[in-house]
């Protein structure tokens, strides 16, 4: 979307429909027997009497059948003559969402031959009669080779007609692979109606000029849209077909009234505006600077967080959590991570038009919860159902409170930046669908999100083609894979929505039990892709009771709620076996189901990519078993796959950007080696010492292979749940009681092992069956089956299972971490290394490097490499802490 730059006057171009009366009539359904048309006979000659007298060059929107017309054509010459424009308005003024396919393509197509040759212009637009477009349309005018379209309103009415999230008030592309710019016609930003001249003529010059201001403080072009019955003498009363013909054709109004008020709208525009031919709006558009939109997304649900897009290029994404240090922090508006993210992108902010949030507006998620409350009124079983369904009704209470507050985050734009954006809502699995599909390696694809709930729907499959998703299926909450693999989590003690992962992990060290696979498989109804959960055993979340401690930290009320997903029978259905048995089974069944529901859809449409997205894949077993399963060739899952990566999604799908993928997501705030060392001085004593190296990466290969543990923090932090190693810890995989006591030290508990860092140039002698997985494993989103040399040589990073879940690093992704490794490699014979996060127990990957001094300090790792500074505790290189004294060397 283009806007004019800081300094200059925002452009205006002039317009004119030239319908005639009979074209007006046969709209209305109203007869027009005469062969004479006195609008286009009158109307004409004062228009173009008006534009000379003004100064003006206009594009005229031409039926091109007029040609034919013996009184008409002259008059249409005489246009051309004096330097006007011609654009198309079809051959016959057809509405085109009412013709078939070869009716439609004969208007948009032979219209502009039939101009071309017979005028001898060259015709670059195109508007559709009565703005009666649509996405076959659109395309259809790109390919006739249109350079512009200017047929719809900012609505939400036209969104739909051309599948995409909204329509921005100023002119963008609304199609990836074609450079066809669509010309939005302008509305009042508060009626939603259109404020064109011939509404001014109707509604006053004050409308006018009041919405007109509007556009002129957001700096946006405008399209001055005139219709010939601006200018025409009245039609006879014998000829109009009561008061609405009058008042529609402006008969009310005398032509020297009419054009006295039209003379009064060009001066208007003109206080604030330059009015230029639509060809130079064009190219003004043309600059790649200009068609770089400025676009904030931002997340709102268990996970807040922002992005910044300029162009379709992603600038800066942040989580609310690393920047106020509580772990999926839910604050909103995310005032943190909205500042971090805009400082983070060098984006000027006055350049941000469009705010999106990821989330349905109050009104239209109103109606889901409004259909998913009666759906539980229908449903209700009596007493024993009576707290739940009142928890249920109060849970869907607080998050339609919550959809009100959206718009909170203009406020917090307007006193911290001084902006005035666009607002627009993306619903919640659409931006997960954006986020996979857009960011993926590959142009087509199958789309599968899946989490616990978001917007009223818990999964969604679509088709992804050259940046289109076309919906193929959705189940509702409360039927959720996310809530049923979250009620086990609660089931065995651990925390819902945080320590999932912990239940994967788990899982690895049980058996399936066939008894309890019955009885769980039980709880579940499937009939083909539709998947349903017996209620008598998940309870949608039953609320607990609240955390104090969220609400004095200032969280919303809506967000300390704690919430129980289970129902006591499946408790008791569960009782008697081992939690690693109970693990293996909700894990298998999980597998099962998804492999089920996604099938289908598979077959139908015979994608041979997969895309995924939503918390749901996080579980990375179940990525690797889906992937294979149904014998896809390869499998993308976007790098943060929960509700935090959402921000991304909706900037993505608002400015529906080519499939671009994403090569790595150093995204976050980087920090300069003043900054740094700031950082590490104010920590310095006799507990602390740092000096700089030159080449830092070889002092961190030796390091680690002399058996230190070294905790990494350099360049900008990732985005997204996993360490990438720009903010992680270090250590060899070579010792195999490594994951007991590192674990211990930083005070976590966990059943799946280290993660691997390696090269990707050696990736083939350490995992098998890569092919496929290249781009997942950037993001460390799958496991993979380990060779015989991994499990020898590495067994810190392999699971009971024998597989692990790496993280492939290239010079182009991580030039650091990759020299690092190449160093390793020179004194070991290993290409790869143990990669965890670098954090304490239950809290956020560190940011800053206060964060990662503080975090250094207290879990009393041996180094910290930051940048090109390494700093110890004490006589940090002596101490083993009972580890072995040396790293193994590769054998075998």
């Amino acid at each position: 979307m283009v806007s004019a730059p800081a300094g200059s006057r925002p452009q205006a171009a002039v317009h004119v429909d030239l319908d005639g009366a009979s074209q007006i009539f046969r709209h209305n359904g109203w007869d027009y027997p005469y062969a004479d048309d006195p609008v286009f006979e009158t109307g004409v000659p004062a228009l173009l009497q008006f534009l000379k007298h003004n100064n003006l060059h206009a594009t005229l929107f031409t039926i091109a059948a007029d040609l034919d017309d013996p009184v008409k054509r002259p008059l249409l010459e005489q246009a051309v003559a004096e330097g006007h424009e011609v654009a198309s308005h079809t051959i016959r003024h057809s509405e085109l969402n009412t013709l078939d396919p070869a009716a439609k393509r004969a208007e948009i197509v032979d219209s502009k031959r039939k101009l071309e040759s017979e005028l001898g212009v060259r015709v670059e637009g195109f508007r559709a009669p009565s703005y009666s477009i649509d996405r076959d349309s659109l395309e259809l005018i790109a390919e006739a080779g249109y350079r512009y379209d200017s047929s719809t309103f900012p609505q939400r009415r036209f969104a739909e007609r051309l599948q995409v999230p909204a329509i921005p008030p100023a002119p963008y592309r609304p199609l990836l692979d074609r450079p066809l710019v669509e010309l939005p016609l302008p509305i009042n930003r508060v009626t939603g109606l259109p404020f064109h001249p011939s509404y001014s003529l109707i509604l006053g010059q004050g409308y006018f000029r009041r919405s007109l201001s509007a556009y002129a403080r957001a700096r946006l072009p405008v399209v001055l849209l005139f219709h010939l019955i601006d200018f025409a003498e009245p039609l006879p009363s014998d000829r109009l077909a009561g008061f609405k013909s009058r008042i529609l054709t402006l008969s009310h109004r005398s032509a020297a009234a009419k054009r006295r008020q039209c003379r009064k709208v060009i001066e208007h525009v003109r206080e604030s505006f330059d009015i230029v031919e639509t060809s130079a709006l064009l190219r003004n558009m043309n600059s790649e600077q200009q068609m770089s939109k400025v676009v904030l997304g931002i997340s709102t649900t268990h996970e807040t967080g922002a992005a910044v897009y300029e162009g379709h290029r992603c600038r800066a994404a942040v989580s609310e959590e690393r920047m106020d240090r509580v772990k999926f922090s839910t604050k909103y508006p995310p005032k943190k991570s909205i500042k971090a993210a805009v400082a983070a992108s060098g984006v000027d902010p006055r350049d941000i038009t469009d705010v999106v949030v990821a989330g349905l507006p109050a009104g239209r998620l109103f109606r889901r919860l409004a259909a998913g409350q009666l759906q539980d009124t229908f449903d209700f079983h009596g007493w024993n159902d009576y707290f739940p369904h009142f928890n249920k009704v109060l849970y869907r209470g607080f998050a339609f409170s919550r959809a009100l507050g959206y718009r909170r985050v203009l406020d917090f734009l307007r006193q911290e930046y001084g902006i005035r954006p666009n607002l627009h809502f993306v619903d919640h699995h659409r931006c997960h669908a954006a986020a996979a599909h857009r960011t993926a390696p590959f142009a087509d694809s199958l789309i599968v999100t899946a989490d616990g709930v978001g917007d009223g729907l818990s999964i969604t499959i679509s088709e992804g083609r050259q940046g289109r998703i076309n919906l193929l299926h959705e189940v509702p909450y409360p039927h959720s894979f996310g809530q049923f693999y979250t009620a086990c989590t609660q089931i065995l003690g651990f925390r819902a929505n945080r320590h999932e992962g912990k239940i994967t992990g788990l899982s690895g060290y049980g058996e399936v039990n066939p008894e309890l696979y019955a009885k769980v498989k039980s709880t579940i109804r499937r009939s083909g892709p539709d998947f349903r959960l017996d209620k008598r055993y998940y309870s949608e979340g039953i609320v607990r009771g609240f955390s104090l401690a969220k609400l004095r930290k200032g969280e919303d009320l809506f967000d300390t709620l704690q919430y129980r997903d289970y129902k006591p029978p499946l408790k008791k259905l569960v009782e008697g076996y081992s939690r690693e048995d109970v693990a293996a089974v909700f894990q298998k069944l999980l597998e099962e189901e998804v492999i089920e529901v996604v099938r289908p859809f598979a077959e139908r449409t015979g994608m041979k990519n997969l895309s995924l997205c939503g918390g749901l894949f996080a579980n990375v077993k179940l990525n690797a078993v889906l992937f294979r399963a149904l014998n896809f060739d390869n499998v993308y899952v976007y790098p943060h796959m929960g509700d935090g990566g959402l921000c991304a999604g909706a900037a993505l799908e608002f400015l529906q950007a080519e499939p671009e993928p994403f090569d790595d997501v150093y995204f976050g705030p980087g920090y300069s080696e003043d900054e740094m060392a700031e950082a590490l001085r104010e920590a310095a004593g006799d507990d602390l010492q740092f000096e700089r190296h030159d080449d830092v990466e070889d002092t961190i290969a030796g390091l680690l292979a002399d058996g230190n543990v070294v905790a990494r923090f350099d360049g900008r932090m990732e985005f997204g749940p996993r360490a990438l190693c720009n903010r992680s810890i270090l250590y060899s995989a070579g010792d195999p009681k490594a994951n007991d006591w590192l674990n211990k030290r930083l005070g976590r508990t966990e059943f799946m092992p280290f993660a691997p860092v390696a090269m990707a140039e050696r990736a083939g002698s350490m995992f098998m069956d890569i092919e496929g997985t290249e781009h997942a494993c950037k993001f460390m989103t799958i496991i993979l089956d380990c060779t015989e040399w991994t499990k020898k040589n590495c067994p810190a990073v392999v699971h009971v299972d024998g597989t692990a879940r790496p993280q492939l690093v290239t010079p182009a992704i991580n030039p650091s971490m990759h020299r690092i490794l190449e160093c390793y490699e020179k004194r070991t014979g290993i290409p790869l290394l143990v990669n965890t996060s670098f954090n304490m127990h239950e809290e956020p990957i560190v940011c800053s490097p206060r964060d990662a001094v503080r975090a250094f300090l207290a879990s009393r790792l041996d180094y910290l490499a930051m940048g090109p500074f390494v700093a110890r505790i004490g006589e940090a290189a002596a101490r083993k802490d009972s580890r072995q004294d040396s790293v193994l060397v590769a054998s075998g």
